[in-house]
């Protein structure tokens, strides 16, 4: 397994990332490009750096899909973002207060913060985005692991 800092891509092409994970294999530029309401030309150029980094293959005029590490780092993205909206959401924020505040300062959570969390609050199953999948670094007892 690779070990992620959590700072490889920038956020915008962190969210591009977990979107292709959270929608499956083949994902279409200009899916991504409507959910982000941005140009179909600005995702091609992220998508050309993110498959630069090993994340996803690019077929252009086809779509992207996740490359094996591309999973692995889509998956910490998508735990860190549950787990630190789980930890909003205890401040009496909504579960969409608590998603879009997590949005804007996830990416300033490392993995072994993440990880530390994760431990303190016990290894929770679920966030208010949604089930938390664990991996072995984080969680040797308790929880799903990955």
């Amino acid at each position: 397994m690779q070990e992620f800092t959590g700072q490889e891509l920038s956020s915008k092409k962190a969210d591009y990332l977990k979107y292709i994970y959270m929608r499956g294999d083949l994902v279409k530029t200009t899916e991504i490009a409507a959910r982000f309401d941005v140009a179909p030309s600005t995702v091609t150029k992220a998508l050309r750096e993110i498959a630069n980094a090993g994340y996803i293959e690019h077929t252009p005029y086809h779509g992207v899909r996740l490359t094996p590490p591309g999973v692995e780092y889509a998956r910490f993205l998508v735990r860190r973002h549950r787990i630190v909206a789980l930890v909003l959401s205890h401040y009496r924020l909504t579960p969409e207060e608590a998603c879009s505040e997590a949005e804007k300062i996830e990416q300033s959570f490392s993995k072994d913060l993440v990880d530390r969390i994760c431990r303190s609050l016990g290894h929770p199953m679920m966030s208010v985005c949604g089930e938390i999948e664990h991996d072995r670094g984080c969680c040797s007892s308790g929880g799903r692991l990955v």
